[in-house]
């Protein structure tokens, strides 16, 4: 193994270089691995585009990391359960494991003022050593605080990295969302996490679920369906609430669910889709933008509860790979694209509408 790796570094929002890194010494209870694939996450948008909260200083991005490990510092095998060679998933979320949020349930939202290596893998800035905190890479250092889980080794290097948006579905369905055996679901945007929600939904027992999308998403209202969608509405056929009204008799739906990105009237019409006694989660950011056109007088009038959601938790990765290495649902379907560390800025584009065409999930594979 040579003792430096090459890994895409975001200098400036849209702007990638790839640069050269020492590879580290690996401490007690540490980790390092060879990265066979990172997906590309729709929040992975904002740190390029540059519309980040915060004006964000040099760094590799990429946090649906899969790896193999190469070196295993003292302890950590025993520790974590794996060896030198075993292939695993690293969640994002460097927790320090003492604050209130990570005892309290929050691991993933740690405050990086407990952590100072860094909160996330994928937004620490490479002036943190050992630098290579991202999963765009060749190798990526893993924390000895890092939470991670073993893989098979014949999932494929596109289909692994879906752990995360498959992950979030089944936590914001059924946990946040409260979905019951038979209810109706209705999910707003079929990008990747839209896709992840739709198998969530039918995991929980869902009766109907439906996907809600525009014109352009054709492609993925047919991914949808193999996925397990009941139904596809396409808002250019007329207001979505008047659809879903029709497909539930009138009954419309007990979990909506927003996972639409920049979207700040998906708001209203998530509250409008559903019925009474029914639950809003909010997954997709909107830019800092405020809903608009939202009439309260109907949450409070039907009762509706509105929660706002952020990232996964242990059990809901481990149940997204157990999907995963089980086989049962056409999951190639979402891997429509791949590209090289090379590439990686072409990628993000791709992602952000402005390269490839109907992409869903892409996945950087650094010896591509």
């Amino acid at each position: 193994m040579s003792d430096m790796t090459a890994s895409a570094v975001l200098v400036e929002p849209r702007h990638i270089e790839v640069q050269e890194f020492k590879i580290p010494d690996v401490p007690k209870h540490a980790a390092l691995i060879k990265v066979e694939g990172t997906g590309i996450c729709g929040s992975d948008w904002a740190p390029f585009a540059g519309t980040w909260r915060t004006e964000l200083p040099p760094m590799i991005l990429g946090h649906e990391v899969v790896g193999s490990i190469v070196e295993l510092g003292e302890g950590t095998g025993d520790r974590w359960g794996v060896a030198v060679g075993d292939r695993i998933t690293v969640e994002e979320s460097i927790p320090c494991n003492h604050c209130q949020l990570c005892r309290t349930g929050r691991y993933h939202m740690c405050d990086p003022m407990h952590t100072p290596e860094g909160m996330r893998y994928g937004l620490t800035p490479i002036s943190v050593e050992p630098s290579i905190w991202g999963g765009f890479g060749e190798y990526m250092y893993v924390h000895p605080n890092s939470i991670v889980h073993q893989l098979s080794s014949t999932v494929p290097v596109d289909v692994a990295p879906l752990f995360i948006p498959i992950s979030n579905g089944i936590r914001w369905v059924e946990r946040d969302g409260g979905c019951r055996i038979g209810d109706t679901v209705v999910i707003q945007g079929p990008g990747q996490h839209g896709l992840g929600c739709v198998i969530g939904a039918k995991l929980a027992g869902a009766g109907t679920v439906i996907v809600v999308g525009t014109g352009s998403d054709s492609y993925r209202f047919g991914v949808a369906k193999q996925l397990g969608a009941d139904h596809v509405i396409n808002i250019e056929d007329g207001p979505a609430a008047e659809q879903v009204r029709e497909i539930t008799n009138g009954d419309m739906a007990d979990v909506v669910l927003d996972v639409t990105a920049a979207a700040p009237s998906a708001v209203a019409d998530s509250v409008a889709m559903a019925g009474v006694g029914g639950t809003v989660i909010l997954a997709g950011a909107k830019e800092g933008k405020p809903a608009t056109n939202l009439v309260t007088d109907m949450i409070l009038l039907n009762e509706i509860t509105m929660k706002g959601v952020y990232g996964h938790d242990y059990m809901s990765v481990n149940r997204a790979l157990e999907l995963i290495e089980s086989n049962t649902l056409p999951l190639d379907l979402m891997c429509t694209h791949t590209f090289s560390l090379e590439r990686c800025e072409e990628a993000l584009l791709t992602l952000g509408g402005e390269g490839e065409p109907d992409s869903i999930h892409i996945t950087i594979v650094p010896d591509s």
